[in-house]
């Protein structure tokens, strides 16, 4: 961009604004494309929007579009000061440099659309005035420009998808050995395991539609909901690292009465980019829940010195994976639970109920 401001005589912006018109930091960086806004929020078009928004929702990709052609009128009139007409700046005697983009004749384009997002590509002749600057050439050379940007944002936004693609399958496949799915907060299905979407489907829990998971089941409709606010609230939507967030583990039953846990775990991929915060994702896991023998109560004992109610409970709570279920069916009040599952996790080594059902699993498949 330096090189081109420098050999046109211009200011040049190549910024991405989201759905909503907010400036976004990923190209010419976030002042950048924050002045450009602003200019242009600031610019009525004739169908009584902003020039942003025409240009965000309705303007044609890579056509070169006049500032003054898009004028209709300025909503913020810069003051005059003194006789000689000059625009008043913040200083009183200087224009500011909103005034001076306000001023400059110029070209204005969309090169790029996807994903909620608008590429603007624009050159501001700050060096001209409209009675100076050479149309003719300063469209041509625009156009040369902007035919030259586009293949670098194909091939820009095809690594990226690639990337992006693969992050995916690496964070689905090392976390999990069976029907699975990976979703973004907005419930965009980003990766799957082979059936994953069909078993969600057969345990009547969640449905695809195209590329988005729609969800059946309050259960995870709650858990999905309360994951995206503990993980926004845990990371500061900044997380530097990747790193597990809360996660929540429940049984449901499908359509014939069997039971299935359904695992629901949050993760935060690393953020490469600083500029770039990484979003949250979210892994559901669907898992046939196996017979827990009541041997497996005296082999906790045996082994882990628990006591016969707290064995009892970690293979209760395994076999339902809900604490209310589980104190419903025992008769013991929530903070006996409470008590008795501090003292599981102190005795096993264990830190979640999560990990508490793998190790009633495992010990399972001795008898």
């Amino acid at each position: 961009m330096a090189f081109i401001d420098k050999a046109l005589g211009c200011k040049s912006f190549l910024a991405e604004f989201d759905g909503d018109g907010k400036p976004l930091p990923h190209f010419g960086g976030q002042q950048s494309a924050q002045d450009l806004g602003t200019l242009l929020g600031r610019i009525e078009t004739e169908g009584g929007r902003n020039v942003l928004e025409f240009l965000l929702s309705d303007a044609s990709l890579h056509y070169p579009y006049c500032k003054t052609s898009l004028t209709r009128g300025v909503r913020e009139t810069p003051t005059l000061n003194g006789s000689n007409g000059e625009p008043a700046g913040a200083n009183g005697n200087l224009p500011d440099r909103q005034t001076i983009l306000r001023q400059a004749p110029g070209l204005i384009s969309p090169v790029w659309r996807a994903d909620g997002s608008t590429i603007l590509f624009g050159c501001l002749f700050t060096a001209h005035t409209p009675d100076t600057i050479d149309v003719g050439l300063a469209s041509e050379t625009f156009r040369g420009i902007v035919k030259a940007l586009t293949p670098g944002l194909n091939i820009h936004f095809r690594i990226e998808k690639e990337r992006q693609d693969s992050l995916c399958q690496r964070m689905l496949l090392s976390e999990v050995d069976g029907p699975a799915v990976l979703l973004s907060e907005d419930r965009t299905i980003l990766a799957q395991t082979p059936g994953a979407a069909d078993a969600l489907a057969r345990a009547d829990a969640a449905a695809q539609e195209r590329r988005k998971l729609l969800v059946k089941n309050k259960k995870l409709d709650a858990a999905l909901l309360e994951l995206a606010v503990a993980t926004r609230q845990q990371t500061g939507g900044h997380p530097p690292v990747t790193e597990s967030v809360p996660q929540r583990s429940f049984c449901i039953s499908d359509a014939n009465g069997f039971l299935k846990r359904l695992q629901i775990k949050a993760v935060v991929p690393v953020a490469e980019k600083p500029a770039r915060p990484a979003e949250p994702m979210f892994i559901v896991r669907l898992s046939e829940t196996s017979d827990v023998p009541e041997g497996v109560e005296k082999c906790l004992q045996d082994h882990f010195d628990l006591s016969q109610s707290e064995a009892h409970l970690a293979r209760q709570l395994t076999l339902s994976g809900s604490m209310n279920a589980t104190v419903d069916a025992l008769g013991i009040t929530r903070n006996t639970a409470k008590t008795h599952l501090r003292r599981i996790y102190e005795k096993t080594g264990v830190n979640t109920q999560l990990q508490l059902a793998r190790l009633v699993h495992r010990l399972a498949q001795l008898f």
